[in-house]
């Protein structure tokens, strides 16, 4: 029991860092906490199994108790090595794809956000189950997967959401005795190629854009408070369309929740001034954007927002390209980019390089202003302007 409790205490005192780190549990070899510094606290499980790492995702310490986490830990422990117990065959062979499918979502939804838990229940039922929902889980091969995959080929994008959940399942497959140990058929598939949707806001279209919606102020307020707070928070739509008045202190909004985990929003004297102005709509409801009923909050403004677009001249502008443009922005005046990471919720900056595109013009400025520099450094001028003179002559 001291072991125990000990490991709860650590748990429960476990702050976010600067970096990511690991509480370590004793009862169970190999189960862990870790602790992102945005605060997301998961359970992970980390074994060598037949002088091999194996590494699992148990699940999130807010959603499960650490007993949980350990029935979890050692029921995967026994799926490593019973396989191998077994000649590395499937303890329940000919297992229906289809009934595996509703035992894969409901076991592994504790571990999704609502979102991700719908995204991928629809992944499953319209892409994955009329493709293989008549085969048995351990009979799905490599080209049973290449051919569907291909079959795909008109909808890229489609087929790349599709392809990691398809991989998912089969990895889980193995896990519960579905498959033979170590048998993924969706290895080493490539995904399709995307194109990168690069669209930011240019100061201008940032005018004309704020020219509509200073006329539909009167017309469709609510609209405009979110799309000028996405504009000046950089915020996603589904964090400031689920705002609650208890969330904002002062110039800072707490997020119990959101794509990475808790993080705070800091608000601009701008920012906080749209949010002034934004009437309550009654004592007992929550939302600064109540939907109809306002027992809920509004989650879909797209016909007003098509609308916009539209007036704006910026037509198949995305509401998530309000977010790149506030990137952008930073970008360009000289914001690092730990601190944009920080600002927009990212818990990884490669992410955040994925967001911020700088136009043209700043990276020609860019280009110029080194090319100065060089240029005056080879002409003999560098020294004097980086202070080299009064390191010279003293």
């Amino acid at each position: 029991m001291a072991e125990k409790s000990t490991f709860a205490r650590r748990v429960r005192a476990a702050r976010p860092r600067a970096t990511k780190y690991e509480v370590r549990d004793d009862a169970v070899s190999g189960l862990a906490l870790t602790i992102q510094p945005t605060g997301v606290r998961t359970y992970i499980l980390s074994r060598m199994v037949r002088r091999r790492r194996r590494y699992a995702t148990i699940g999130s310490a807010d959603a499960m108790t650490i007993p949980e986490a350990r029935r979890e830990a050692r029921r995967l422990i026994a799926s490593y090595i019973e396989p191998a117990k077994t000649e590395n065959g499937p303890r329940t062979p000919g297992h229906p794809m289809d009934a595996f499918a509703a035992e894969f979502l409901d076991r592994q939804a504790r571990h999704w956000k609502p979102r991700t838990r719908e995204t991928n229940a629809r992944v499953v039922r319209k892409d994955i189950l009329p493709a293989f929902g008549h085969l048995a889980v351990d009979a799905i091969a490599v080209e049973h997967v290449k051919d569907w995959f291909a079959s795909m080929s008109a909808r890229p994008g489609i087929a790349n959401r599709a392809m990691p959940v398809l991989s998912m399942m089969m990895r889980m497959a193995e896990l519960w005795g579905y498959r033979r140990h170590n048998s993924n058929p969706c290895r080493n598939t490539r995904r399709y190629r995307m194109k990168p949707m690069e669209r930011f806001l240019t100061a201008d279209e940032m005018a004309r854009l704020n020219a509509v919606l200073t006329r539909d102020e009167f017309r469709c307020p609510d609209v405009v408070a979110i799309v000028r707070l996405l504009m000046l928070t950089g915020c996603r739509f589904g964090e400031i369309a689920a705002l609650e008045w208890d969330w904002i202190k002062g110039k800072r909004i707490h997020l119990p929740d959101s794509k990475s985990g808790p993080r705070t929003v800091w608000l601009s004297s701008a920012a906080r001034a749209v949010i002034d102005a934004i009437p309550h709509y009654s004592e007992d409801c929550p939302y600064l954007f109540p939907a109809r009923p306002p027992t809920q909050r509004v989650d879909n403004i797209a016909f007003q927002w098509d609308r916009i677009r539209a007036e704006a001249g910026l037509p198949g502008l995305r509401l998530h390209d309000l977010r790149h443009s506030w990137a952008s922005v930073a970008a360009v005046n000289g914001v690092d980019m730990v601190t944009i990471a920080k600002l927009l919720g990212h818990a990884l900056v490669e992410t955040t390089e994925r967001y911020v595109h700088l136009s043209d013009r700043s990276v020609t400025d860019a280009a110029d202003r080194v090319s100065n520099r060089i240029h005056a450094a080879l002409a003999g001028r560098g020294a004097a302007q980086e202070g080299g003179r009064d390191h010279a002559q003293g």
